[in-house]
Parts: structure tokens; C-alpha cells; sequence
């Protein structure tokens, strides 16, 4: 009877979790995206209203955010790295970022890590003979880190 009983609620909770995985209800702004194609040759979805703020940086080539106090930059630059798991490494060995977690983003690797001085998480991979680095701020933010899963789970190449 307890097997059953659990089985019962184990199945119950099952499809509450699924009925929430369904997302918001239409209309529900917080739940509309658009799709990035990014010069690079990888796509991003992002939450709408998101704007681009203009930026001359020989590193960070994209800065966007939510147009009050969320933000995105992309770094990238020429890796002096040979491979992610020399990437990885190297992130391990800085001072001022925490160790890194590894990630797989519809099969393209990334390390996660996060920088307390700057209140910002990031991940970061090899891609292309290029270092590809993902900076989101503030990190602080417990509902903004939730779409930053979202928008990291949704790079494609």
C-alpha cells in the first residue's frame, strides 16, 4: 500500500512539474524570446526588450541587457589556448574568479564560473581559435540568474 501510495504521489508531482514546465501564460511578457544570430556564428535567445548598448572594446564586442540593470557581455578575443580544457585551466588558476563547473551547451563545451568582485557569473569555451566568454551581471540577482540558464541553454551554433 505505501508503494502504491507513493508511486501515486510520486506521479502527481511528476505532472505538476510538467504543467509548470509549460511556461507562462499567454501573454506573459516574461515569457516571450527572439532568437540572436550573432556574426560569430552562434545564436542566443533572448527575453524581449532586451537592447544592445553601443560599445568600442577590443574584447568585449557585445553588451546587452534588460535597459535597467541586467547585462550581458560577450567577450572574445584570440585564444592563446590550446583546447577548452586549457581554457578551463586557466580560469581555475585566476585569483579573482572562483573554480569553474563544466557545462555542455547542445554540445559545445563551456566552463562556469563566477567573479565576486564584479557581481557577475560567465562561462566560457574555445570556439574557432577564438576565447568566447559569456559575462552576466549582477549575479547577486537570483531571478535574472534563472534566465541567464535559459539564455545559456539555448546557444546553438
Amino acid at each position: 500500500m505505501k508503494k502504491k501510495l507513493f508511486c501515486a504521489l510520486l506521479a502527481l508531482m511528476l505532472c505538476a512539474g510538467l504543467a509548470l514546465a509549460e511556461g507562462s501564460a499567454p501573454g506573459d511578457s516574461s515569457a516571450r524570446k527572439f532568437a540572436l544570430r550573432f556574426e560569430e556564428g552562434f545564436r542566443l535567445s533572448l527575453p524581449e526588450g532586451w537592447v544592445s548598448y553601443p560599445i568600442e572594446d577590443d574584447v568585449i564586442r557585445y553588451a546587452l541587457g534588460d535597459g535597467a540593470s541586467r547585462y550581458m557581455y560577450v567577450l572574445i578575443q584570440d585564444s592563446p589556448y590550446d583546447g577548452f580544457d586549457a581554457l578551463r585551466a586557466a580560469i581555475d588558476e585566476r585569483e579573482d574568479c572562483g573554480k569553474t563547473s563544466p557545462l555542455d551547451l547542445n554540445g559545445q563545451p563551456f566552463a562556469a564560473f563566477i567573479v565576486p568582485g564584479l557581481n557577475a557569473s560567465g562561462c566560457a569555451t574555445v570556439l574557432d581559435g577564438q576565447a568566447l566568454t559569456f559575462l552576466f551581471t549582477p549575479q547577486d540577482d537570483s531571478d535574472y540568474m534563472l534566465t541567464v540558464a535559459e539564455i545559456m541553454a539555448s546557444f546553438k551554433l
